[in-house]
């Protein structure tokens, strides 16, 4: 990414990081609601109402590390991409061992663009960067899927 695209996403992403637990459960509900199959795949959640899940503090606390995930990922934008496949390449460990697919993923990044463009008022610009930056976040996500898949 070139700096004005690391200056755009780092200057929309202060709109959902005000509130990152807020902007979380946001994300996650939504992809329960458009994807309830995904539900499922949390044994602490998958028998709860959306509306149990609001205020639940542990979905909350969920939410918040999916938020700090990419908070500690746009951070590090200015620097080498070593830290961001370290970042990445841990959550798709994580998922993986969970048997977490690449549909879900999918599912959770259609999504996530589908909410930052409401909540940060993204322009087509914008979204095209932010499109770049999860494309680039999930190739990580899925090469390290790949080489796990491989060892098994």
């Amino acid at each position: 990414m070139n700096s004005d695209e690391v200056y755009e996403i780092k200057r929309t992403w202060e709109i959902p990081a005000t509130t990152p637990t807020e902007s979380g459960v946001a994300i996650l509900i939504r992809f329960f609601t458009k994807y309830p199959s995904n539900l499922q795949k949390f044994s602490t959640f998958k028998d709860m109402t959306l509306d149990e899940l609001k205020n639940n503090p542990r979905f909350k606390a969920h939410a918040n590390r999916i938020m700090k995930v990419f908070d500690d990922s746009i951070k590090t934008l200015d620097n080498n991409c070593s830290h961001l496949e370290e970042i990445w390449t841990k959550i798709a460990q994580s998922h993986f061992n969970r048997q977490i697919e690449k549909q879900s993923f999918n599912e959770l990044k259609e999504v996530i663009l589908e909410v930052l463009v409401a909540a940060c008022n993204l322009n087509d610009q914008q979204t095209e960067i932010w499109l770049k930056l999860l494309d680039f976040v999930y190739e990580i996500i899925f090469k390290t899927i790949d080489q796990l898949e491989q060892d098994v």
